[in-house]
């Protein structure tokens, strides 16, 4: 069995797989030890061709999955995890890559804490290095033993998570234990996967090393879908789902000022703080929709102590008690970008 399972979804990364490729077959704990699974959804470029030199170099190692129909990150992600058999998984975009000691540091310490989830950091970068070993940061790793809530509350809102898949190890027994699975068919699909996941993690290693570099890719899926108006909800809709996962798994049974939480943060305000900078603009229906989902999921939201602390809660309240029947979303507008200046995200 290998050690860990690298999951790279593809599409039409012709122009950066090479480096990925290269920065995962030359990692300290050696090719041998990892099952990369390359999944191609469908490109329309020579990403294909790539990846199917790289499965040659590397058959023992590098296992190519090519998509029939484009069906976007969440459901190639699930796919490649249908296929995966290493002890754990981690996941890595196509153009994004790992510094060579990653793989090594982040499964030793995954074995040495017992931890169900490894947390590692990641860092901007424009060109690629293979030269690159700059990941000290000079803060210490910490070991978080989720036992209580006060517990689950530390690990999520005080910035030693995030709800990205891809600066984390984790062990794929407590993946297949939950049922971990990403959402399909939106570009924010992400968060179906993490945050069950913060959910149910008895002991979370953080390892407050730069071992990722993170390509801002201004022509990658990701980055021109945001912009897109047909994708506007889509962070809404994932989060949506991910409600009724967490109550028909008993989530909100346990620990139930957490995940509200999450949920008004997320669905809510994130939603507009995402888009509404962007220039994609809302109707009034939808808001109202969306209004009435929160009053309805969670009635005494207003109540909660993790809310209660956060200086969002002023502002949820402003866009929670707007009138839609007004038909003035100008001003709903400006409530968010005022929202965005003095709070902005604080998840």
């Amino acid at each position: 069995m290998k050690k860990v399972s690298v999951i790279v979804p593809c599409y039409n990364a012709g122009r950066y797989i090479d480096r990925c490729m290269e920065s995962l077959t030359g990692q300290t704990i050696g090719a041998g030890s990892l099952e990369i699974l390359v999944v191609d959804d469908m490109s329309e470029d020579d990403t294909r061709d790539r990846i199917s030199e790289w499965e040659k170099r590397f058959p023992e190692s590098i296992a190519f999955i090519p998509l029939e129909k484009h069906v976007m990150q969440g459901a190639a992600r699930n796919i490649a995890l249908s296929y995966a058999g290493g002890d754990y998984v981690m996941f890595l975009d196509s153009d994004d890559w790992l510094l060579p000691e990653a793989v090594e540091h982040i499964y030793e310490k995954a074995i040495k804490s017992g931890a169900e989830i490894v947390g590692y950091l990641s860092r901007n970068a424009t060109e690629y290095d293979s030269g690159d070993r700059d990941y000290e940061t000079g803060r210490k790793n910490e070991l978080l033993k989720v036992i209580d809530t006060a517990d689950r509350i530390k690990l999520l809102f005080t910035g030693r998570t995030m709800r990205g898949c891809w600066d984390k190890l984790y062990k794929r027994s407590f993946v297949l234990d939950h049922k971990l699975r990403y959402a399909e068919g939106v570009f924010d699909e992400e968060s179906l996967f993490t945050i069950p996941a913060f959910l149910d993690v008895k002991r979370y290693y953080l390892l407050n090393e730069e071992l990722h570099r993170y390509y801002e890719n201004h022509g990658s899926t990701v980055f021109n879908l945001v912009k897109k108006a047909e994708h506007r909800d889509d962070n809404a809709r994932t989060w949506f789902e991910l409600y009724h996962f967490l109550k028909d798994g008993g989530y909100l049974d346990r620990d139930r000022i957490v995940p509200e939480a999450l949920f008004i943060q997320n669905y809510f305000n994130r939603s507009f703080l995402n888009n509404i900078p962007r220039g994609l603009r809302y109707d009034a229906p939808t808001v109202k929709s969306m209004q009435d989902t929160v009053r309805i999921f969670f009635p005494d939201y207003k109540k909660n102590p993790v809310l209660m602390q956060m200086r969002s809660l002023e502002y949820t309240e402003r866009l929670m008690a707007f009138d839609t029947d007004s038909g003035d979303m100008g001003k709903f507008e400006e409530i968010v970008k005022e929202f965005a200046i003095n709070v902005g995200n604080e998840l």
